[in-house]
């Protein structure tokens, strides 16, 4: 008995079929390939062997999509729900790196090499090389996802980085810092904010999204519940911190908490109830990413005046909000606050690098050596 065909011939007497390639076009519909043959078998054929490859997933969808084309729609496609720094950072990747070295070429032909070749160029820059590597990662994996780049076809494994160096020690503040603050002829909103992180140890953009509301008096203690991302130089309050243990209540030191009572009550005025950001423009606004640098700035030249010698004019140098935040946790250490504890009132999302710390202040404090010999005398 002769086989009965599968399809039926069209008016111009070829076999047709569509087959979906297991991908979705933007709307949500199926993508589907369509197939020809001169006949039915011929047809058949074709379709089983496509269907065999989409279940290898050994299938690349035909396009003319450059490495430039796909990475931009992966970025507002793929990242849209991100972090405004974190979508900020892919895009930095993409346009400043990726487009210029690699972007006019077909995605297809996209190759190990060519990443590799874009890692070499920039091997000066280690930290914008594990960037580049962390989104073409990403960028590969989904285009192999919506085929278009072959299943496993490992352009981004075994990647050779170049050396990071030995990694940079965290510090605390030193002793001059420490003795520059209370003497520094810093402003009452300035100093308000160097109290802040230096007694609360909060983040930069937790601490320039308090408000007066914030701030518990009576109970001696600072709300974190918000926090400024900048959208380029423009402020965004956020009703969500960096993790979920960001949201949290931290207590505020006797040793700082007078300036912070006298500047939040200058802010409300006899009004209470007001509720106002601590840290503004002139405007009353939220200060600005330029603005934040030109405070920072600010409150560094007067920490330098306080402590400045003949001889040395600007003796502190490197100092950042990161270390403000690294001498909070040790201070919590020598208070003999446990590391669960500190986790909590550091707001991290695990206890990985309160661990560290303690861990690196522990070793410090036992000083194997030191207490050896004194303690071992003849």
């Amino acid at each position: 008995m002769p086989r009965r065909n599968r399809y039926k011939p069209r008016p111009d007497g070829r076999y047709e079929a569509k087959v979906w390639d297991g991908t979705y076009k933007p709307d949500g519909q199926r993508n589907r390939i369509t197939l020809y043959g001169q006949t039915s078998l011929e047809l058949e054929k074709k379709v089983d062997d496509l269907r065999a490859a989409i279940k290898s997933r050994s299938y690349v969808r035909p396009s003319k999509d450059t490495v430039a084309d796909y990475a931009q729609r992966w970025l507002t496609t793929y990242k849209a729900a991100r972090e405004l720094n974190t979508r900020a950072m892919y895009k930095n990747i993409i346009d400043k790196h990726i487009v210029p070295e690699i972007g006019n070429m077909e995605l297809k032909d996209l190759t190990h090499g060519d990443v590799q070749g874009m890692i070499n160029d920039r091997s000066d820059r280690p930290r914008t090389c594990q960037q580049i590597l962390m989104t073409m990662r990403q960028i590969v994996k989904r285009a192999e996802q919506d085929k278009l780049l072959p299943h496993g076809s490992g352009i981004c494994d075994d990647i050779e980085m170049p050396s990071t160096g030995p990694r940079k020690k965290k510090r605390p503040l030193t002793d001059l810092e420490k003795k520059a603050i209370p003497k520094a002829a810093l402003s009452n909103s300035d100093r308000a904010y160097v109290y802040i992180i230096f007694g609360c140890g909060l983040r930069r953009e937790e601490a320039i999204a308090l408000h007066t509301s914030d701030i518990d008096l009576n109970k001696r203690k600072v709300i974190v519940q918000h926090k400024i991302v900048f959208d380029g130089n423009t402020p965004l309050l956020k009703h969500n911190t960096k993790t979920d243990n960001g949201m949290r209540e931290v207590p505020i030191p006797k040793s700082v908490y007078g300036h912070i009572q006298f500047y939040t009550k200058l802010i409300t005025g006899k009004d209470k109830k007001v509720d106002k950001p601590l840290f503004t423009m002139r405007d009353g606004g939220y200060i600005s990413k330029s603005s934040y640098d030109k405070m920072w700035a600010r409150i560094l030249r007067q920490l330098n005046a306080a402590v400045a010698t003949d001889d040395d004019p600007e003796p502190i140098q490197g100092l950042t909000g990161h270390i403000f935040r690294h001498n909070y946790a040790t201070m919590l250490y020598y208070s003999g606050v446990s590391e669960l504890k500190a986790v909590e009132l550091m707001g991290h999302a695990d206890g990985k690098m309160i661990r560290e710390v303690y861990a690196h202040l522990q070793e410090e404090r036992e000083n194997t050596v030191d207490r050896l010999d004194a303690e071992i005398v003849l």
